[in-house]
């Protein structure tokens, strides 16, 4: 059987400390969308088609398309924009504001949570085998239409990700063998100069028809994040899409993990210690950073001294889902400490 093997490599390599080189993603409450004219019917398909790019990069979640709250919201989408206006480049694309109170009370509504703003830096190798087995590394100027595909898809999701330059400091350090075979040590070690995060890896490949999968081709994956071990398998009938459908299932699983539900009925405080804030204006920007996170109620000084500012959060949600978002964020170091909830602020250079 003639076959077409895809290997998706997604790098994210660090072990079990928390993620230090997440990237913080912005314009989360906006979108834009290619249309052909400015008329009243395709203007009003765009803006829900924003809405729902919107809300699936705010949680990731597929299935909160389905609710009936997200449904009636669709309808009367003006109700949730700030504004709208036209951009003209070599397309003409409608661009969407919406309103971030009422969004995140339509996601809460519907039963999901908002992952926040700060997400895992991934770098993906991609070696594509053809019929006659021959194999090549994809670099980041790739044309292919699985790659464009790819970061497509990851540009939607709002999930950082690069592809490798494979310049010569990586073509003289790694090969397609390496990358192919897995061998690890190779991949983490040529990884290191984009500061990635850690690792999935999926296999593209032709369905065996004997059994019995309806789409032609499928993609088995693995997601390694520090401790935490994901896997699945998506098919399709062109191969071309899956390497999308493979960063659909990913920003699923990171999502399901990171994203932060609120609970009107249930409120929470939690004490939360800073160091090295060494004046003013860090402590404010301290401050500032939690009360951003979602289903973040209030955030109180208790005390400050010797560059250390004790902080309590009133939250709509279980401080372990606070806890994993702030362990994502560059500019909070956790501090081992017995009761997990000391931090080192890190200045930004």
């Amino acid at each position: 059987m003639q076959r077409l093997i895809i290997i998706v490599w997604f790098v994210i390599w660090g072990s079990s400390l928390p993620l230090q080189a997440a990237v913080e993603v912005t314009d989360l409450y906006q979108h834009r969308v290619q249309v052909s004219s400015q008329s009243a019917s395709e203007r009003t398909a765009a803006l829900q088609e924003a809405l729902q790019a919107t809300l699936l990069k705010l949680t990731g979640d597929t299935s909160v398309m389905d609710h009936p709250a997200v449904q009636q919201a669709l309808r009367d989408v003006r109700n949730l924009l700030v504004q709208y206006g036209y951009q003209q480049d070599e397309q003409l694309w409608l661009w969407a504001q919406f309103d971030r109170p009422q969004v995140d009370r339509l996601i809460q509504d519907a039963g999901s949570g908002i992952w926040s703003n700060v997400r895992p830096r991934l770098l993906m190798w991609l070696v594509v085998e053809d019929q006659d087995l021959s194999r090549k590394v994809m670099a980041s100027d790739s044309e292919a239409i699985i790659v464009q595909q790819m970061q497509k898809a990851a540009r939607l999701r709002g999930l950082p990700v690069q592809l490798p330059l494979l310049d010569l400091n990586d073509t003289m350090t790694v090969s397609v063998i390496d990358v192919w075979a897995r061998f690890m040590d190779t991949i983490d070690f040529v990884s290191t100069r984009y500061s990635p995060d850690g690792v999935i890896i999926a296999r593209v490949y032709q369905t065996d028809p004997s059994a019995g999968i309806e789409d032609k081709w499928m993609a088995d994956w693995t997601l390694t994040l520090g401790e935490l071990r994901w896997s699945g398998e998506v098919t399709a009938m062109d191969h071309s899409v899956l390497g999308a459908e493979v960063v659909s299932a990913v920003t699923e699983q990171l999502a399901q993990r990171y994203r932060i539900g609120s609970q009107s009925d249930v409120i929470n405080r939690w004490q939360v210690t800073i160091e090295n804030l060494t004046d003013l204006e860090t402590t404010i920007a301290a401050e500032q950073l939690l009360q951003s996170l979602p289903a973040i109620i209030n955030v109180q000084l208790l005390g400050y001294g010797d560059h250390a500012a004790r902080f309590e959060l009133t939250m709509q949600t279980d401080p372990a889902r606070i806890r994993q978002a702030i362990d994502l964020s560059k500019q909070l170091q956790p501090l081992a400490t017995q009761t997990n909830a000391e931090y080192r602020w890190i200045n930004q250079q």
